[in-house]
């Protein structure tokens, strides 16, 4: 339970900085943070929120693949010529297209950042501490 509520207090902190006019730190955020220093090198986008981008993206792609074949088939755009009409079509189906793709592309991008990020700030940590420790001669 600890840990969904840690969770939910580093979420709304990435929240108010995603859609916060300014930079401000609050006594709580510094309390936060005072229990979590590991976590202040990591603020980022949770996953999560990638997450429903990435589907809702999806989903309008397809959305828009769909509609573009309704269009096709059907006589919605018959009062257009020709030309038009396969024009709009094509134009429906494309941004559909490029919609799923770019979801596609963010979604392993994302996988990859992630694993990058967990790496460096493994890096880091283990920096801090050989930093912290005295040299010893198997260092050399």
């Amino acid at each position: 339970m600890r840990n969904r509520a840690n969770k939910r207090d580093s979420d709304s902190f990435f929240f108010r900085l995603l859609f916060g006019s300014s930079e401000e730190i609050t006594d709580g955020d510094v309390s936060y943070f005072r229990e979590h220093p590991d976590q202040i090198d990591e603020i980022t986008a949770p996953v999560n929120i990638h997450r429903i981008f990435l589907w809702v993206c999806a989903v309008l792609g397809v959305v828009f693949v769909g509609v573009s074949k309704a269009l096709k088939y059907s006589a919605t755009l018959s009062f257009l010529s020709e030309g038009f009409r396969e024009f709009t079509i094509d134009i429906v189906y494309e941004s559909g297209v490029a919609l799923v793709s770019a979801a596609l592309t963010a979604y392993i991008l994302g996988i990859v950042l992630n694993r990058q990020q967990e790496n460096a700030a493994a890096w880091r940590t283990e920096i801090r501490r050989r930093i912290d420790r005295p040299e010893s001669p198997d260092d050399q």
